[in-house]
């Protein structure tokens, strides 16, 4: 008799970097089941890293930029075609998790701390904030779906091959100066040095961004007007085109935002600055070459808060400045020896 493929939806409209973060949970249901369906309810930002995946039968969007909760329900009445043998719901919103108590399952996942998960979901895990890395926290949900043996940690990612860029002359070094929050970016004065620095020694710099960057980006190039060391890529790439530039470099460095988990997603070399977040938090780089920057004295005001904010809230920003050349340089020379 024809045994019915299981069918699991995973649920993650939040940003990109967290979306980043549940591909362990696709790779691990996969590795446990290669027959399984996946769906995934992701934002439309997002919705490009995942095209042509090897192991996503259907991407979902919500649209929440445009008729926000008229989608929702549009969306509801959608998925509600489908029995799924899970549904996973990483967020802990009501939307999300009444979206996920409307589906045809037995089984409905989420965190305890998720908006009325006790009405919603009949499985129900502790998110373990400042103890574990969010990957970690992620996988918990799927501790009764998967094997301990089948678990995969590292974020992955897959670049189709019509994807191509015309590259930086190589070397070169990524860099993504900016965040949504400002709190959590290093001050432009202090990637100015990094730039200058690492093209004195013999790097060019490819610099990243998206289209909400282009005006702070317009204030970090007044310092390279004609510099022919450094590629403006911000607002120009695709966020799968990224990732090809990211692959061929021979390091990124990075705010604590989306660029890490990307970078961790094909395992390039990346190294991620910490302002007004910190590491314990759960959001550190991944690939076997990571490097971790934080700033060169103890704050007693650090962290300020889980996401950080628009400006610092005591209007010093010391997290942001407290950084040295040495200690900025030091991932690229600890590559330079890996490589000698």
């Amino acid at each position: 008799m024809h045994k019915t493929k299981d069918r699991y939806l995973l649920i993650q409209t939040a940003s990109i970097g967290d979306v980043v973060l549940i591909t362990p949970v696709i790779e691990s249901i996969h590795r446990y089941d290669p027959d399984a369906e996946i769906f995934i309810l992701i934002n439309t930002r997002a919705a490009e890293l995942f095209d042509n995946h090897p192991f996503i039968s259907k991407v979902f969007i919500w649209n929440k930029k445009n008729r926000k909760y008229q989608h929702l329900w549009h969306l509801i009445f959608q998925l509600r075609k489908y029995n799924f043998t899970a549904v996973i719901n990483f967020q802990r919103y009501f939307s999300t998790g009444f979206l996920m108590w409307c589906m045809h399952s037995n089984k409905k996942i989420t965190f305890k701390q998720s908006t009325m998960s006790c009405l919603f979901a009949n499985e129900t895990y502790e998110h373990l904030w400042n103890q574990k890395h969010e990957v970690d926290r992620n996988l918990i949900l799927i501790q009764n779906i998967v094997n301990n043996k089948d678990l995969i940690r590292r974020p992955q990612l897959y670049i189709p091959e019509n994807i191509k860029v015309d590259l930086p002359q190589n070397p070169y070094i990524c860099i993504s100066p900016f965040s949504l929050w400002n709190t959590k970016q290093m001050v432009i004065w202090r990637w100015v040095d990094l730039c200058e620095s690492l093209i004195n020694l013999g790097y060019n710099v490819a610099v990243l961004g998206g289209k909400e960057d282009i005006n702070k980006n317009k204030l970090f190039f007044k310092e390279f007007q004609n510099n022919e060391h450094i590629y403006d890529f911000v607002g120009k790439l695709s966020l799968l085109e990224t990732l090809y530039v990211i692959k061929h470099s021979f390091i990124t460095y990075s705010n604590d935002s989306a660029i890490t988990h990307l970078a961790s997603s094909i395992n390039a070399p990346i190294a991620t600055i910490f302002c007004s977040t910190v590491p314990s938090f759960g959001f550190t780089p991944l690939s076997d070459k990571s490097f971790i920057i934080e700033p060169n004295i103890e704050l007693l005001c650090r962290p300020c808060g889980k996401h950080g904010y628009s400006k610092c809230p005591k209007n010093l920003f010391i997290c942001g400045n407290s950084f040295n050349i040495e200690q900025l340089l030091e991932p690229v020379k600890q590559l330079q020896s890996d490589v000698q």
